[in-house]
């Protein structure tokens, strides 16, 4: 009885200590988050910068170089037990050109876990990451698109788009709020709209409650959290269009729900 008993509580510390670790292991995953980025900015970036002329191919080469380092981030983070991640049908996006992808955003990780399948893709990032000490010199190179409600966003995503880049696009403009149902902004659909370009979805999903709207990086799931990306519906701009109607709000309603129901589902 008392060995049963030294038994069970052995297990219960080693639980709790294999908690500790991977609180640990999280901290330090975020430290070579941060740092990793700090260290192409100073590095790989100004090196690109000099030995590249050309504007497009030097974008390409920052973006597909982020795009690797995300997935050694991901590596070291499913060989410490951090987390783990489950991609469905991503990589097929890589094969289509001119396109708004659109995601939901439950995690702050979610433009990583996309950008690491897709190498070239662009994305429409809040304006303030260009303070961001980390994150600042990453955005630059990249050449992302700047959240900054001007007037010239669309028809430069048009131009982009035109050009055959596929952007990012969070309708939510922030975290999902735990709860709360899904609440987009129509801007996704005025561009999709606007520019006439075709729509991918995409779902994603936290097997737990973390790296939310209302969570800090300290605060981890009781066992390990696996994240799910999977691509969801194709959509086109152009059904959401009645010719009847002048300009774009009405439709831009419509297209506004259909992406919600797709990304609620």
């Amino acid at each position: 009885m008392n060995n049963a008993r030294m038994t069970v509580q052995t297990l219960e510390k080693d639980s709790n200590m294999r908690f500790q670790v991977r609180r640990m292991l999280t901290g330090l995953a975020w430290s070579v988050f941060g740092i990793g980025g700090l260290c192409l900015s100073l590095t790989y970036f100004p090196w690109l910068n000099i030995t590249e002329k050309d504007k497009d191919i030097r974008v390409r080469k920052a973006r597909k170089m982020i795009s690797k380092s995300f997935n050694l981030f991901f590596t070291f983070t499913r060989l410490t037990g951090v987390m783990n991640r489950e991609i469905e049908g991503i990589d097929e996006l890589r094969k289509v050109k001119g396109t708004v992808i659109v995601a939901n955003h439950p995690t702050i990780l979610d433009y990583v876990l996309i950008a690491s399948r897709l190498p070239e893709v662009d994305c429409l990032v809040k304006a303030d990451l260009t303070h961001n000490f980390f994150l600042k010199g990453v955005v630059r190179a990249a050449d992302y698109l700047l959240n900054d409600a001007s007037e010239s966003l669309v028809e430069e995503c048009r131009r982009r788009l035109g050009a055959g880049e596929n952007i990012l696009i969070f309708p939510e403009g922030t975290r999902t709020i735990p709860g709360k149902p899904l609440k987009l902004h129509r801007g996704v659909a005025h561009i999709a709209l606007r520019c006439n370009a075709p729509i991918e979805t995409i779902r994603i999903h936290c097997s737990h409650r973390w790296l939310d709207k209302s969570s800090e990086w300290y605060e981890i799931p009781p066992s390990k959290p696996t994240i799910t990306v999977k691509r969801s519906e194709t959509l086109k701009s152009s059904d959401f269009i009645n010719p009847l109607e002048d300009g774009y709000s009405l439709a831009a309603r419509r297209l506004t729900k259909k992406l919600a129901e797709v990304l609620s589902s």
